[in-house]
């Protein structure tokens, strides 16, 4: 009996390794396998250009949803200037092409654009997918 559970038990295990192992995969930076630092600015500035139209699209629709759009816009003008601050204090320049405030900054986009489905849109219709963590 004790060991048909180990073997059930090795079973499960293995059968779910790959599928972890996947998910962990298709959250990794897609710019990290870029073979020089040019090709990785390059890649990181493309994903947060991406990352800013999606944040575009999910605002507009929190702003069609919105109860009050004046202060959702209020708010997203502060969320931007908390952003650049935020994102410019953890580069330590004023360079925003430095791969660790564009790094930043995507990051912080991303989480954005969460907070809008989260707070706005999750429990409306929208066509909007939810986004990835």
């Amino acid at each position: 009996m004790r060991l048909e559970m180990v073997r059930f038990s090795f079973g499960v295990f293995a059968l779910l390794v790959p599928s972890v192992v996947g998910a962990q995969d298709s959250t990794r930076n897609p710019c990290e396998g870029a073979p020089t630092v040019v090709e990785m600015r390059r890649c990181m500035s493309r994903s947060l250009q991406a990352a800013e139209r999606d944040l575009q699209r999910y605002l507009e629709e929190a702003r069609r949803r919105a109860a009050n759009r004046a202060l959702l816009d209020s708010v997203q003008t502060a969320w931007n200037q908390y952003r650049d601050l935020a994102c410019r204090a953890a580069g330590g320049e004023r360079n925003r092409a430095k791969p660790a405030v564009v790094g930043c900054l995507l990051d912080l986009t991303r989480r954005r654009i969460r907070e809008l489905y989260e707070h706005y849109l999750r429990p409306s219709d929208t066509a909007l997918p939810q986004p990835r963590p």
